[in-house]
């Protein structure tokens, strides 16, 4: 890791952990308090969520004025693929032990995570391209 990815990567991470957060808390309310359509919910708030991170990743946690041609596409494929890489391990691993598929989770979530980073880094928010 090069000098100065340290806080460009706990940036990232709380960017993307803050967004999770929120989607989990208004998705949550919005099906359970609101009686909304859980799949649609889900994947229209999803999909409204990955622009706005997006941006903040850009300005904030890579601190970069644009983007690598083409970073907004590598963006929307690392959150999807993501998204699927965690779905795809949790769900086929599950145990049924509270404890155990929470720490399933959050290590598949973490892996994804730097992954997603890695990529971002050198793809979607490198100026260079």
């Amino acid at each position: 890791m090069k000098r100065g990815d340290l806080g460009t990567l706990l940036r990232f991470l709380m960017i993307g952990g803050g967004f999770a957060l929120g989607y989990a808390i208004v998705t949550s309310l919005l099906i359970n308090q609101f009686g909304w359509p859980a799949l649609s919910t889900s994947i229209v708030l999803y999909a409204l969520c990955i622009p706005v991170a997006f941006w903040m990743q850009k300005r904030v946690a890579f601190r970069v004025e644009r983007a690598a041609k083409g970073g907004f596409w590598v963006y929307l494929g690392t959150q999807l693929g993501s998204l699927s890489l965690v779905a795809l391990i949790t769900t086929r691993f599950v145990s049924g032990s509270f404890l155990i598929d929470t720490a399933l989770f959050l290590v598949t979530a973490g892996l994804a995570a730097l992954i997603s980073f890695a990529l971002n880094r050198r793809f979607a928010f490198n100026p260079r391209g």
